[in-house]
């Protein structure tokens, strides 16, 4: 059975921080809501003092990384990173649901 492409119903370039932000995750880091499930995804973007990317989720019981986190490489745009978290929940999650991306104050590194 063929899944539906997921729908974007924002993008991380519309919440206002820039990726130099999100890479000091010290005040702000992304969640991904997704319509059908009752739990978030949190994406991490450094661990420790390496860059990362990575998504996790406790109630989900998922935790991957993008091939740039594999590779700890860092992402050179929003909209790079955006489609490989995209890509990575298409992947690791039976979803059909719509995406939302927010910024949380709150920031996790694991």
């Amino acid at each position: 059975m063929k899944k539906t492409k997921l729908k974007i119903l924002n993008s991380l370039a519309s919440l206002g921080v820039t990726l130099e932000d999100l890479y000091k995750q010290e005040t702000a880091q992304i969640n991904i809501h997704l319509s059908d499930k009752g739990y978030w995804f949190h994406v991490v973007l450094k661990t420790h003092s390496e860059v990362d990317c990575k998504i996790s989720s406790f109630p989900a019981n998922l935790w991957a990384r993008t091939n740039k986190g594999m590779k700890y490489q860092k992402y050179k745009s929003l909209s790079t990173l955006q489609s490989s978290l995209v890509r990575l929940i298409d992947e690791k999650v039976d979803t059909i649901g719509d995406i939302t991306f927010s910024i949380n104050k709150e920031c996790y590194s694991f």
